[in-house]
């Protein structure tokens, strides 16, 4: 905990998905996942962060995943974005659409939805043990943050105001295992 301000001393990011041997692997794998299609090239940074590679060949250095969709999303646009045809508030994906719970892949693509596009306001996605809430209004201590709660379930479930059906789908892609072309380097 933080003695001036309260908050724990760690990112949401880190409270969800701990920085074990493994995390950067697996994140690396999840933001690639994200940033296929466009032509930004990522790789986690030795110390911490990311360095980012545009089209042309600029390096941007990101210290966390917030900074990293931020930077993404001024050079390529939204990675994640509801579909505005998809009207649905909540939805909760069936069992057998439902990837085995990856909690980096979680922590990434809910950065990138909050980060890299014209993202939901008002997010809540239950998955892997969690439910990540963004924190809007007055009550808040940041606008804009996750407050991550433990939560019982291995389910996945989107909230938003509008998209959630397809924004829960992507998640899920994001989630389920790599093919072998994406979990080589």
């Amino acid at each position: 905990m933080c003695g001036v301000c309260g908050r724990p001393a760690t990112g949401w990011t880190e409270r969800v998905a701990p920085l074990d041997p493994g995390a950067a692997t697996a994140r690396h794998r999840a933001v690639r996942r994200l940033l296929a299609g466009t032509r930004i090239t990522v790789r986690p940074w030795p110390g911490g962060g990311w360095q980012l590679a545009d089209r042309a060949g600029r390096r941007h250095h990101c210290a966390d995943l917030p900074a990293l969709w931020t930077t993404v999303r001024s050079l390529a646009g939204p990675v994640i974005a509801p579909d505005p045809a998809d009207l649905t508030r909540s939805w909760t994906l069936p069992g057998d659409e439902v990837p085995r719970p990856d909690p980096h892949a979680l922590v990434v693509w809910t950065a990138a939805a909050l980060h890299a596009g014209p993202g939901p306001r008002g997010l809540t996605v239950r998955a892997a043990g969690w439910r990540l809430t963004e924190a809007v209004g007055p009550d808040a201590l940041t606008p804009g943050t996750l407050t991550p709660v433990r939560c019982a379930g291995d389910g996945l479930t989107v909230e938003a105001p509008s998209g959630a059906r397809t924004l829960a789908r992507r998640l899920a892609e994001v989630m389920a295992p790599a093919p072998w072309a994406l979990s080589a380097q």
